[in-house]
């Protein structure tokens, strides 16, 4: 029998893939997971002395796809890749004979938009074996209590003083073309209009890794001065898991410039919390859209949502 082998980073870091993985494992017993943010380099190669595997690589490097190829064709190991984000578009003009050629010859490659899907089928990927998978599993419940325990007293604190409340997340801030992806000023730039309406707003931004971009954290914090909305905004940081707190909020944002999917957009509508999303790729089902970094479409699109509550969460039930 052929076992399946996962690889790709979990937690923590927390983040989409890392996530997804830690998910996965809590419901494939049978299966065995390979956690490359702590094994050794020594690792892969060990894995040209073993026979009957099916290796599922979660990554967007290169280098792994490469790896894939290298292990069917000296070791006659299966492999499938899983592509989580957008990004292979930009980057495949970047990709050498090797990497394109690890596609060709995967048993599958997932792919959570379907632009995606698209992209690699003009490439002549075999259409066949291009599935279209979203990355999201239910979280398991069992865990919430000692999650809790992560968050500092001050955010509890904050939830209770503060409505509505919006909350959006990124692993840690990135940039692409000179823009934030992840949306965070204009999260920001949204909560300075909505709080000339709704005085008592809140807005979390989990941050799991805060280590880069100081800079621009300290402009963005200027401005937040500068709006007057220090006493609205919570900033999340360090290692932690996100889906407690879409049972303790009202709006989900995922404003990012650009995307593969975004899970925890439906994760938030699984916890039956309307998600606000910006329009450049397939998004789960019941996500409201707004037109890309349009922060007068974003804010008319968070007022209705808003003013018509219960007619936005009787659509998600």
């Amino acid at each position: 029998m052929i076992r399946k082998i996962y690889v790709g980073g979990l937690p923590p870091p927390y983040g989409g893939v890392s996530v997804y993985l830690y998910r996965l494992s809590k419901t494939e017993k049978d299966s065995s997971f390979i956690d490359t943010n702590r094994v050794k380099k020594i690792w892969f190669l060990k894995q040209f002395f073993f026979q009957g595997n099916h290796y599922i690589f979660n990554s967007s490097n290169q280098i792994v796809y490469i790896y894939g190829l290298l292990l069917k064709v000296f070791t006659k190991n299966k492999y499938s890749l899983y592509i989580h984000n957008s990004r292979l578009i930009e980057e495949w003009r970047n990709y050498n004979y090797l990497a394109k050629l690890s596609f060709r010859n995967a048993e599958r490659v997932f792919v959570v938009n379907k632009e995606v899907k698209i992209f690699l089928a003009n490439r002549g990927i075999d259409t066949s074996r291009i599935i279209f998978k979203p990355a999201f599993l239910p979280p398991p419940l069992e865990d919430e209590k000692k999650i809790l325990k992560t968050y500092p007293l001050a955010l509890f604190n904050f939830i209770n003083s503060h409505k509505p409340l919006l909350i959006a997340n990124a692993s840690k801030i990135v940039f692409y073309k000179g823009v934030d992806v992840y949306g965070l000023d204009i999260c920001i730039e949204l909560i300075g209009k909505l709080k000339k309406i709704y005085i008592d707003i809140g807005f979390i931004f989990a941050l799991p890794d805060d280590s880069v971009e100081k800079d621009y954290q300290k402009k963005v914090k200027k401005i937040v001065k500068e709006l007057n909305i220090e006493d609205n905004i919570f900033f999340l940081v360090d290692q932690k898991e996100l889906w407690p707190l879409f049972k303790r909020t009202n709006i989900m944002l995922r404003p990012t410039y650009i995307d593969g999917y975004g899970a925890s957009i439906e994760e938030a509508i699984f916890f039956g919390i309307p998600a606000i999303a910006s329009d450049v790729c397939n998004r789960p089902k019941g996500t409201i859209l707004f037109k890309n970094r349009d922060i007068d479409d974003l804010y008319t699109k968070t007022i209705d949502i808003i003013e018509n509550y219960e007619k936005y969460i009787n659509k998600i039930k």
